[in-house]
């Protein structure tokens, strides 16, 4: 490692003073926004960087997020369905696309996640308190670029 170890946390100090001060300015000025910040600190070899999102555009009531979270030699897929019951989800997989709909005449939720290398024969799911978890085996390395086929 280049220079003085400490000279990184020097750097994170500054990049923390900046985004605190801006998000005081932001709150103070603007009431509530949702923003968020992506920091990247880049092993002492240079100044890292920090990048405002800008807020996302609010989603219709009918599509959450899903998302994709990779653990060990699984994948699982998380949303939230609130209201709805288990024998009201329906799950399809079309290539490497996980298509999830839920619902019945008054809730109705529709949703899609991207599962690159996953087994479809492994796919368990699990609805608790209007949580769907979707939960997939990993295909071995070799055969991840293939793609899943569809159900």
């Amino acid at each position: 490692m280049k220079g003085d170890p400490m000279d990184m946390f020097d750097q994170m100090d500054e990049m923390f003073a900046r985004l605190f001060s801006q998000m005081s300015r932001d709150m103070s000025t603007s009431g509530s926004k949702m923003y968020g910040y992506h920091i990247v600190i880049d092993n002492g070899n240079g100044p890292g960087d920090v990048t405002e999102f800008q807020p996302a555009l609010p989603r219709s009531t009918g599509e959450p997020v899903a998302e994709v979270h990779h653990i060990g030699n699984e994948t699982m897929v998380i949303a939230e369905l609130p209201g709805i019951t288990g024998d009201s989800v329906r799950l399809d997989l079309k290539g490497t696309t996980l298509v999830i709909d839920a619902g019945d005449a008054d809730i109705h939720y529709h949703t899609t996640a991207e599962v690159v290398g996953v087994d479809p024969a492994t796919m368990k799911r699990s609805l608790k308190n209007g949580v769907l978890e979707v939960t997939f085996g990993n295909l071995p390395e070799n055969e991840k670029g293939t793609g899943a086929p569809g159900k």
